[in-house]
């Protein structure tokens, strides 16, 4: 009995403890990126919910199995060294019953869940809307809009009330769309389109991951959703993104930088496409309105002068394995984590600030 007491005493301690762990996960910050509980669309809201009723049924069935368990090791124990419980060969009935409830609880759950994808499903949008394509690179997102007309890069745009049709492309390996908040996961496949979609009445910004292992830097390839208030400001948008940038006045630190961005010897044209130049690489990011762009670098780092001016002396250490610092490292190789000199890079800052 005092061994039993001793075991009792540390399983109870253990519980305890991992309790308080438990209880320490509600500490966080109110705002979890990845919180698809968080839900501001009908989508993510049904997904929550069958979340939370699945859970309060696990609870129920745990509370009453671990009960039942506690209760009997408790009534039943041994109280004698020569004790022996009263032995059964079966009961067919008590087996029956506990091999059907389980199954018919299943089945609840199962019934459940293929409703709620049914009606939230990728493949099942609430009606067409505006139809956009987006690709996934290694480490970054690709949208484009109208056909290919406007490319923007690490933020998807969308107006409120309005389907988001999204076709969903690879050309390296597989990905994996998701923006917790509004809808669930879809891969992105070579050699084959998938397809999802985006609807919330919330304006915002919305986090968004890629949500299936891809390469050393598969935990930094994010974006954004940006949702606009009206769908009049999401026009406005649309149509400044398909201008082209304004010019940088003659004889600028701008003008100076797009000189550089625009000579093969730099290698930004192989990669980079902006309106207007000799830039018509698609490798890269589109870089016509990079300026407007809240985020850069598969949206690791925010859009401003020192996160681009520290981006652009050293990509490799900024973002390791990236395409770029690949490319420019035979700038100088004597140094490949800074290829650029110190006024290039004050050049091609200002340009690419320019590019609104």
């Amino acid at each position: 009995m005092r061994l039993f007491r001793v075991k009792w005493n540390r399983w109870f301690a253990g519980l305890i403890i991992s309790l308080a762990f438990f209880a320490l996960t509600g500490c966080a910050s109110e705002y979890i990126p990845q919180n698809f509980l968080q839900s501001n669309s009908r989508a993510a809201q049904a997904a929550a919910d069958l979340f939370y009723w699945i859970f309060w049924v696990a609870t129920v069935i745990f509370i009453l199995v671990e009960g039942l368990l506690v209760y009997f090791v408790l009534r039943y124990q041994r109280r004698a060294p020569e004790e022996h419980p009263e032995q059964y060969h079966g009961n067919t009935r008590l087996e029956v019953t506990w091999t059907l409830i389980p199954a018919l609880i299943l089945v609840v759950v199962f019934a459940a869940t293929i409703r709620t994808m049914g009606e939230t499903g990728p493949t099942n949008p609430p009606g067409e809307g505006i139809k956009i394509d987006v690709f996934g690179h290694q480490w970054w997102w690709e949208m484009r809009y109208n056909d290919g007309q406007v490319s923007t890069a690490s933020e998807l745009h969308m107006p409120p009330n309005q389907v988001m049709n999204i076709t969903l492309r690879s050309e390296n390996v597989i990905h994996s769309f998701w923006v917790p908040r509004i809808m669930g996961k879809t891969d992105t496949m070579p050699g084959h389109e998938n397809v999802t979609w985006l609807m919330t009445d919330q304006p915002g910004t919305y986090d968004g991951q890629c949500a299936e292992f891809c390469g050393t830097q598969h935990a930094n390839m994010l974006f954004r959703v940006i949702v606009h208030n009206t769908p009049e400001d999401f026009q406005t948008w649309l149509r400044n993104q398909s201008a082209p940038p304004v010019e940088p006045a003659s004889g600028s630190l701008a003008a100076r930088g797009k000189e550089i961005i625009t000579n093969p010897k730099y290698f930004c044209t192989t990669c980079h496409t902006i309106q207007g130049t000799t830039a018509v690489g698609v490798t890269g990011p589109n870089l016509t309105h990079f300026a407007s762009r809240t985020c850069f670098a598969g949206c690791m780092f925010e859009n401003n002068k020192e996160n681009l001016r520290n981006w652009l002396s050293s990509p490799g250490t900024m973002k390791p394995g990236n395409i770029m610092a690949q490319v420019l490292s035979q700038l100088n190789p004597g140094d490949p984590l800074h290829p650029l000199k110190p006024d290039e890079v004050e050049a091609l800052t200002a340009y690419l600030e320019s590019l609104r």
